[in-house]
């Protein structure tokens, strides 16, 4: 296998064996943290991989003909190629592209790639939020939706980092699955990642969405206060908030195979006894926590707690715990205090606070 080893349970199938060989034209356009590892992943299965990223980011993979992946089960070297930008002879009949934008940067993504591809292009759409399918559909024929439930970094150029192999749901947007969509399915299960060809990728990107909201207040709340009860219920307030509101609205959030938790599973997690938590061997952080720590020019998590917020207005439910949450990430951004810089009694004061003026 060219560029380095297999990941460990990469092993084919004896029923994948007749279609090991056939590999896919993949163009990952807006190539982050997410895009690079699966991106990275699928090239070390054979397949074509073009990243197109910034360029502190191609430079080292150009220089160095791939991308570093590091996991807790293993580092390995991917062959792949990698540009600032897409032109007319990176797009074939074949290809189809990945788009792992953040999603306030995915209207100029959709022009950079009509400029080049044709409306039939399939579109995979790996972001967070429920807009962007929408966005890519005013331009694109084809548009499916991604989920990528793994926690991955991206610190340094030319490589990339994941905690695990994790879940990955690909699907017809806003329903339906097709040939393209298993034979997705069928390439990331060979990566060692346990993924569907889901038939409502919409429910499945409203749980996504609303798994998400977490991520905030884990990234601006300081460690020492990530053990306390009081930290969990906030995550669960958090959830309840978004549980009402989908509920108002008749959006049923929810796994295509019953893999991934409901809200209400995530929320008796969160309230089941636990013992203090070891660090685990490599720290990857989530994208917020990214976003904070190398002081972006944007942070994009208005596009999951937002429409939990317009929805709570349009249905008359307060929802403070995820307005507060947006309002302090988007402080900590615009003030550039970095990630973990607030205490959980700060924060708890803002919302006892916002709810006392509802």
């Amino acid at each position: 296998m060219p560029g380095g080893r297999r990941p460990c349970g990469l092993t084919p199938d004896p029923g994948m064996v007749l279609t090991w060989w056939l590999t896919m034209n993949i163009v990952v356009l807006g190539a982050g943290a997410v895009g690079s590892v699966l991106g990275g992943l699928l090239a070390l299965q054979k397949h074509d991989v073009l990243l197109v990223c910034r360029g502190h980011h191609a430079g080292p993979i150009s220089e160095n003909g791939g991308l570093r992946l590091r996991s807790a089960t293993g580092d390995y070297f991917a062959t792949l190629r990698a540009s600032t930008g897409l032109d007319e002879g990176d797009i074939g009949d074949d290809t189809v592209v990945f788009l792992t934008a953040k999603s306030y940067d995915t209207a100029a993504c959709v022009e950079q790639l009509a400029a080049v591809a044709p409306a039939g292009m399939s579109v995979v759409c790996f972001q967070n939020g429920i807009a962007n399918e929408d966005v890519v559909a005013a331009r694109f024929e084809n548009i499916y939706g991604g989920v990528c439930r793994m926690t991955c970094s991206m610190i340094q150029g030319g490589q990339a980092s994941f905690r695990g192999f994790g879940r990955v749901l690909v699907g017809k947007y806003p329903k339906g699955s097709d040939a393209l969509s298993k034979k997705l399915t069928k390439a990331f299960v060979e990566t060692g990642c346990n993924a569907c060809a889901s038939r409502n990728i919409a429910a499945d990107k409203w749980l996504k969405l609303a798994v998400n909201t977490q991520s905030t207040v884990h990234a601006i709340t300081d460690p020492r206060d990530h053990e306390a009860n009081e930290f969990f219920e906030l995550k669960v307030s958090i959830l309840e908030e978004a549980k009402k509101v989908l509920k108002a609205h008749k959006v049923k959030p929810r796994s295509c195979d019953g893999k991934d938790m409901t809200i209400d599973e995530i929320i008796m997690d969160l309230r089941r006894p636990r013992a203090p938590r070891h660090s685990p061997g490599m720290k990857v952080n989530n994208s917020t926590w990214q976003n904070l720590y190398l002081k972006r020019d944007q942070i994009e998590n208005g596009f999951f707690h937002g429409p939990l917020i317009e929805l709570g207005r349009q249905y008359g439910i307060a929802v403070p715990c995820n307005e507060v949450a947006m309002e302090l990430v988007e402080k900590c951004h615009r003030e550039q205090l970095g990630p973990e810089a607030l205490r959980l009694s700060d924060i708890l004061e803002a919302i006892d606070e916002r709810i006392q003026s509802q």
